[in-house]
């Protein structure tokens, strides 16, 4: 599939400046149009305290700065959004412009995980970076788990992304079939392409399902490796070595276990993998 639309909402901290970089490197090598969205309370809903204020005068005032402070901070971050632009050689653009990299930036009112979930269903892929310290967010869910569209995660500082060198996470899981599947076209084009998987995952028939998946590269006439690898007792510590042993550019991994929770570490939990990749991973 040529993506042509891509969203990167912006999460909590204050790193803006990397992430809104690093997100645009990903527009770039996919010569797509990316939409940077940012989003506000307002602060008569957030704060309602109205009523306890003497007159309403004090929370008037409140409201007045409290507005005035999102503004300044929204018109600082966009100054940063069209810095980068700038620096990218990105054209600045609310349309999309076909195999030109362009990007726009958006400020809508309310609350962020909701609008996140609702606005990155009219996406082709979505981009996130890693949550702050692996603790998954609403806006990370919304994003990642909630919007129905593949996605991107990045690390929250990344100054450069390709997808030359691809290392398959295979678990055997649906949602591992289904990235691996969404994932075909990126695989494609990718100079080396290395599949790890674990004992665990292959289950009782080992060697008939590595041979099937192999069969399934092959389909696509996709060169690939394939090792089984050993597993550690902290989930996601084995694909973040793998990874980085085979020097990969891109992870591609499923997005949920079988107990729901996001899995792309060969049968275990996220934290510890979102925590300290410095890989982005295709879910």
């Amino acid at each position: 599939m040529k993506y042509k639309k891509l969203l990167f909402p912006i999460g909590a901290g204050d790193d803006i400046e990397p992430r809104i970089y690093g997100a645009l490197k990903v527009a770039q090598w996919f010569k797509a149009h990316m939409e940077i969205l940012t989003c506000q309370l307002d602060p008569s809903v957030v704060y309602n305290m109205k009523m306890t204020l003497r007159g309403g005068v004090l929370f008037e005032e409140f409201l007045k700065s409290a507005k005035s402070e999102l503004a300044v901070e929204h018109e600082e971050n966009e100054k940063l959004f069209n810095k980068i632009c700038a620096e990218l050689g990105i054209k600045v653009s609310d349309e999309v412009i076909e195999d030109v990299c362009t990007a726009n930036f958006t400020i809508h009112n309310g609350k962020r995980s909701a609008i996140v979930e609702q606005e990155s269903k009219f996406c082709d892929l979505v981009v996130a970076a890693v949550p702050l310290d692996g603790k998954i967010t609403g806006t990370f869910e919304s994003a990642v788990l909630k919007s129905g569209k593949n996605a991107i995660v990045i690390p929250r500082k990344m100054r450069e992304f390709r997808a030359d060198n691809i290392l398959v996470s295979w678990t055997g899981t649906t949602q591992s079939s289904r990235a691996l599947t969404g994932a075909i076209d990126l695989l494609k084009s990718a100079k080396k392409v290395q599949c790890i998987t674990s004992k665990a995952s292959l289950g009782d028939n080992a060697e008939l399902n590595l041979k099937k998946l192999e069969e399934y590269f092959k389909v696509h006439n996709i060169s690939a490796s394939f090792e089984v690898i050993a597993t550690t007792t902290i989930p996601g510590e084995a694909l973040l070595k793998a990874a980085n042993d085979r020097n990969a550019d891109l992870i591609v991994a499923s997005r949920y276990g079988e107990n729901g929770l996001m899995e792309m570490v060969l049968g275990g939990t996220s934290r510890f993998f979102l925590e300290h990749t410095n890989i982005p991973v295709y879910l």
